[in-house]
């Protein structure tokens, strides 16, 4: 089956060219959208055409936009806290979380296992294969939606590879016909403010514009307390904008186009060194950073991280333009086309550590203190590196374009018995230019001193069998895909519902790789610092020091669904899915694994979903599925014996995983003025199976290991919440107070072999008081805050004490609070 982009634009030119036409025929053809009938009905998408969520066969989860800013969701890691069973990756800074659900979670240099969805488009690629960046919600898409809507289990038919763990789908508030806006700040505690606007304009009776704008500045929680380097570490700075123009070309015809832009500016997650092993590597030097954290009055949010100019700038935009011909009452066709560009730079320390001169070598036995010793002599302001990586000027970490169109034809036919949906992808994410990632080496003696290039550094080796090094590694990575899809549900009786869809992918993906290092002297001087070497290539790269790879793969998925409605408001439905997570370049792998194979997964999912009506209103929802994971991609850190190579994070297609579960959620109207909310999820992991590949001169370090649990996958996940109307008079506004209990069991990080790898378990509650319409004004006022208690929780370990001697970890969020001020004009807008 070959599909190509000539073929595409093709078709999406005839579309637009018919679409040019009156079709007097269809002019009142838009096609009906369904209705909320109660309170407790909520609009979806999941399916790609608009549903009430009691009617979807599919395990979803929903926060509306006006929950989201209650709850002061800004990103991707604040979504994950407020629904039971999602968890966030946060890779170094915020903008570049990823999703995991059920199990499944991007690992280091592969695509993300759920994807994340704007208005239809899945989220720009960052395109680097050193740290990679993209795939993600950043701040640029969470404020003005209509809704979030979580998707649990493959959506490998609908939305395509890559979504074998589920889908984020953010939808956004569309322009209307009424000239409305606001106005609205926040103030809370770490310096934390933020202001966000909202215009809608009416320009005529056809055409409609909403903008937005949303910026955002907060102190970081996690203070630093070393001589050099920011003052505190994950901080807010990220200013956010949207504009949506909505264009009724004709009765029947529909143009949506929305742009959004985005740019951030803070230091990156700070790690705290908490554990040191003093015989081991350079446990001793962590000693007395330990001693400091653990002393009585000491700072548990205070780091000590020696690493000059730290930050993480990110920048981000994109096009989206939606062009809906409604042909008929039976016909719709669609056309989306997207344009975007990610920009990332970091300057990151990766393993923590404030390791500066003098070193005290107290305690340790006299031949290993004099090896030490001779290794880090006490130079003044010097310090020893613990694997840093740093974006130099005029270079970028993660630099990518991505063009995405997709052409959709939705109907019904035999008497509105079949409803049917099809259509044609293309995808393309290009490098612009290379992603470089300058790296230094764990031990090596520096100069504590602001550099902006591997030249202004001024270091020397510590060992003299393996010189230490700045690595250089520059990749670039492009990604073409293709597919075709179809997918029907045909009503066998009014009870009785079938569904099935197919869906054809070819993907394409080709990199290339140039890896250099830079060696420092070793000297007998008990002084002297030095210059890099001139660069080298790296043991396995030869000539220009570059590796291309290539791969490509085509894969069938589909999803098969019954759906069965006993009563009117109770629906059990059985589904079996296959998906599949594309296979890739990794270009700054080891030569012998720069490209990997795709992974496939079969889900299987039975479920039920009810709601209920009378004095006590409500629904309860319920799913139980079982997951079946092959070729699974593994990530392995290969240590070479060769001094003149660096250490290489791999993906090897070597694992086999089971995954079960169930989730449940329920809305309890107990009275006009009180109702109360619930959810749990559960989750059963474990790699069944687990190659380890042998390889001479290399030593391989698995992240998973078999018969253990899959990381980021908490057994045990929900929240338990309530909303109380008080009683005040209606000409004082509308009053409520909202608490929420939320709770996680502690999950694996990393290889359960090391016991330490496991993020604490959440027990948080979090509170609003809401007060809208303040004395019948536009005016809303809200107190809201988080984590209550102050629990102290760790989000990730790196797990380093028997290798390097010492470990670290970032923690989460302490307790944040503040106030909310809104100001509605025109005709107002609701939440």
């Amino acid at each position: 089956m070959k599909i190509g982009f000539r073929s595409l634009a093709a078709a999406t030119a005839a579309v637009s060219s018919l679409c040019a036409v009156d079709q007097s025929l269809a002019a009142d053809a838009v096609s009906q959208r369904p209705t909320a009938s109660d309170a407790n009905d909520i609009i979806v998408s999941a399916r790609r055409i608009e549903e009430r969520l009691q009617d979807v066969p599919i395990s979803v989860s929903v926060i509306s936009g006006g929950d989201l800013a209650k709850l002061n969701i800004v990103n991707s890691d604040d979504l994950a806290k407020h629904v039971p069973g999602l968890t966030t990756n946060q890779r170094y800074t915020p903008e570049s979380s990823t999703f995991a659900i059920r199990g499944f979670t991007q690992e280091l240099r592969t695509s993300a296992a759920v994807g994340t969805y704007f208005a239809d488009v899945v989220a720009p690629r960052g395109g680097g294969s050193g740290i990679s960046g993209g795939d993600g919600a950043g701040p640029a898409y969470m404020f003005d939606l209509q809704n979030v809507q979580v998707l649990k289990g493959p959506q490998g038919t609908l939305f395509g590879r890559n979504t074998t763990g589920g889908a984020v789908l953010l939808v956004p508030k569309k322009p209307t016909d009424k000239l409305e806006g606001y106005l609205e700040g926040s103030y809370g505690n770490y310096r934390m403010f933020r202001i966000q606007g909202v215009l809608n304009i009416p320009l005529n009776s056809w055409a409609r514009l909403r903008v937005g704008v949303d910026r955002m500045s907060r102190t970081g929680y996690v203070r630093n307390l070393a001589a050099t380097g920011p003052r505190t570490y994950a901080d807010v700075s990220y200013v956010a904008a949207r504009a949506s123009l909505l264009l009724n070309l004709a009765p029947n015809v529909e143009n949506y186009t929305i742009g959004t832009y985005m740019r951030s500016n803070h230091s990156p997650v700070g790690y705290q060194v908490f554990d040191y092993n003093q015989n081991v590597g350079l446990g001793i030097l962590a000693k007395p950073q330990v001693d400091r954290l653990n002393a009585p009055g000491a700072d548990p949010y205070s780091t000590e991280l020696a690493l000059p100019s730290a930050y993480a700038k990110t920048r981000q935009w994109q096009i989206i333009n939606s062009l809906s011909w409604y042909v008929s009452d039976s016909l719709r066709i669609k056309n989306i086309t997207s344009y975007s560009r990610f920009n990332q730079k970091l300057r990151v320390s990766i393993f923590g550590g404030n390791f500066v001169s003098p070193y005290s070598f107290a305690g340790l036995p006299p031949a290993q203190a004099g090896g030490l010793a001779f290794a880090y002599p006490s130079i003044p302001n010097t310090t020893v590196y613990t694997s840093g990586a740093y974006t130099a000027a005029g270079d970028n970490q993660n630099n990518q374009s991505n063009f995405t169109n997709e052409l959709q034809f939705q109907g019904t036919s035999a008497g509105g018995k079949l409803n049917w949906q099809g259509g044609l992808y293309y995808e393309k994410s290009s490098p612009i230019g290379f992603s470089t990632t300058t790296g230094i080496a764990t031990g090596t003696l520096c100069s504590i001193t602001p550099y902006e290039t591997a030249d202004d550094l001024r270091c020397r080796s510590a060992n003299p069998a393996k010189l230490n090094t700045i690595n250089l590694s520059t990749t670039q990575v492009k990604f073409i895909n293709m597919a075709a899809y179809a997918q029907a549900t045909y009503a066998l009786t009014e009870q009785l519902k079938l569904t099935a869809g197919l869906r054809y992918t070819y993907d394409r993906s080709s990199g290339l790789a140039i890896a250099k290092l830079r060696q420092f002297p070793f000297t007998l001087s008990p002084t002297a610092l030095f210059q890099a070497n001139p660069a080298i290539c790296e043991g396995g790269f030869t000539g220009d020091c570059s590796l291309a790879g290539k791969t490509s793969s085509r894969r069938a998925t589909w999803t098969i669904n019954t759906a069965y409605t006993p009563l009117q408001d109770v629906m059990v439905y059985a589904t079996w899915s296959r998906g599949y997570r594309q296979g890739a370049a990794n270009p700054a792998a080891a030569p012998q694994f720069n490209t990997f194979a795709p992974e496939t997964v079969d889900a299987f999912e039975g479920g039920l979903k009810s709601s209920f009506k009378g004095a006590i209103s409500g629904r309860f929802n319920l799913a139980g599925y079982y997951n079946s994971l092959r070729n699974q991609q593994l990530q392995y850190a290969l240590v070479p014996a060769d001094p003149n190579t660096s250490n290489r994070t791999s993906i090897i297609n070597a694992g086999k995983s089971r995954i079960y579960g169930f989730e449940a959620d329920a809305l309890i109207n107990l009275a006009e003025y009180f109702h109360v909310t619930g959810a749990i999820s559960y989750l059963n992991t474990k790699l069944v199976s687990a190659t380890v590949p042998v390889i001479t001169g290399i030593t391989v370090v698995p992240t998973a290991v078999q018969g253990g649990e899959l990381a980021y996958s908490p057994k045990w996940s929900g929240s338990l919440g309530a909303t109380f109307k008080l009683p005040v008079p209606e000409s004082a506004g509308k009053v409520e107070l909202d608490a929420t209990y939320r709770f996680q069991s502690s999950y694996q990080v990393a290889a359960p072999t090391i016991t330490s790898l496991r993020a604490t378990a959440v027990r948080q509650l979090d509170l609003n008081l809401d007060w809208n319409s303040v004395g019948s004004r536009p005016i809303d006022l809200s107190l809201f805050a988080t984590n209550v208690t102050n629990q102290f929780t760790v989000v990730t370990v790196n797990g380093l004490r028997d290798i390097l001697g010492f470990d670290a970890r970032q923690l989460g969020e302490p307790r944040m609070y503040g106030a909310r001020l809104r100001v509605r004009f025109g005709e107002g807008i609701s939440n």
